[in-house]
This record gives C-alpha cells, structure tokens and sequence, in this order.
C-alpha cells in the first residue's frame, strides 16, 4: 500500500517553517525566470533581494550542472539536473536551501571545498575567487570555479552543508545559505 500524502500537512510544514518558496525538479531557464519574479516581490531592502536572487540562482546552477541525477531539457536541449530549491525566512534573516544527489567519489572534493571556503576572512575569499577565476576549468566543473566562493561572498555568511548517504552510488548534499534582513553593502 502507497503512503498517502497530505496536501494539507505539506502546506502546514511549509507555514510553520514559514517557507515561502519550494521548487522540486528539473531546474531550467523557466523555473529560474519564476523564482526570480517571485523574490524579487519579498525583500523591502533592495540590496538584500538582489543578493537573495544571486544566492538562489547559484545554488540553482549548482543543481543545474552538477546533479547526478539529469533529466532532459526541451528548451535547454540537453540533460540538466533535478533538485530541489527553498526560500524561507525568520525575523532576522532569509536562507536558501538546495539539494541534489552526487556521486559518492566527489563528497570528499565538496566537503574539502566547502570547510576551505568556511575557514576564510573576507580578504582571503576574496583571493581565492580572484585565483580560482585564472586558474583552468576542472575536468567535472563548468564555469570558472568560483559558485561557492561567491554565495559566501553575496551571503556574508558561511556555507552550512549536509552529505546524506542514499541508495547506490549516490549522496543527497544540501546546502543552507543566510542572509541577513538588514545587510550592508559589501564592495566586490
């Protein structure tokens, strides 16, 4: 017998975790497209939606790029990951929250980069973004190596990351990016 779901329990969590915006699948053009329209209508602080949309879209292209789970794309005419992507918030702050299946042999890459990213000041991310932008393109990355860097950069925040063993080959990693309500403005 399948486990019945509740619409209703599922909209309770949401509220009580005051979650404001959850997506789950294929993350494509589109979806970025509707979850930036939405944002953008939640913030009164300018500064802070423009970097809670950067956040968001990071942490998407992450999903994009890098899950191991793929579904084909008409528009993209590609295979692009599937994930999941939240937006919440408290009194104090709003936070972002991904999640996509890895490969079980990158955990160990992703931690490694992840606690190097969490243990540097802002001067020493800020050299790390700029040497990660001259150095050549890892063989399983695209882009220029820098997503992570920039989320603590925009976030002022460390990176709070989770790798859950699945089923197989797989790991489910989640990431929990916040931001403050009232963030000040940080030169680039």
């Amino acid at each position: 017998m399948e486990p019945k779901f509740s619409e209703l329990q599922f909209y309770k969590a949401l509220y009580a975790n005051h979650i404001h915006l959850a997506f789950q699948g294929m993350i494509s053009q589109d979806v970025l497209t509707l979850i930036g329209l939405s944002l953008r209508r939640r913030p009164d602080n300018e500064v802070v939606a423009k970097r809670l949309f950067g956040l968001v879209i990071e942490l998407a292209q992450n999903i994009y790029h890098y899950s191991a789970v793929k579904q084909f794309s008409e528009k993209d005419q590609r295979e692009v990951g599937v994930g999941i992507i939240a937006v919440g918030e408290n009194e104090q702050e709003f936070w972002v929250f991904s999640g996509n299946m890895i490969e079980n042999e990158k955990t160990e890459v992703v931690r490694q980069r992840c606690d190097l990213i969490n243990s540097l000041d802002d001067e020493g991310l800020k050299k790390m973004y700029k040497d990660s932008r001259r150095q050549p393109q890892r063989d399983y990355t695209t882009g220029a190596n820098v997503g992570l860097i920039d989320i603590v950069r925009r976030s002022g925040n460390p990176i709070n990351y989770d790798i859950a063993p699945a089923e197989g080959p797989h790991s489910f990693l989640t990431f929990v990016v916040k931001i403050s309500k009232t963030l000040p403005v940080i030169a680039d």
